[in-house]
């Protein structure tokens, strides 16, 4: 079984949690609340206003939320 983080629009609640729930590529289960030991910048850009980090550890935020 992967682990995988999420945050944004697919932590629960939010707009695209349903692709997490979508069993045609397999079961997801929440298994808890985690955070990034490192900080990195989040970026709101584009068409569409989709979240996104940048690989610059150091810089920005701890990204908290679920993992899968």
């Amino acid at each position: 079984m992967a682990h995988i983080f999420v945050y944004g629009t697919l932590k629960r609640g939010q707009p695209n949690h349903k692709v997490m729930l979508d069993h045609s590529h397999g079961l997801a289960a929440f298994r808890g609340r985690g955070c990034t030991v490192e900080s990195f910048p989040l970026v709101i850009a584009g068409e569409h206003n989709i979240p996104w980090l940048l690989y610059l550890p150091g810089k920005g935020h701890c990204v908290t939320d679920g993992i899968f």
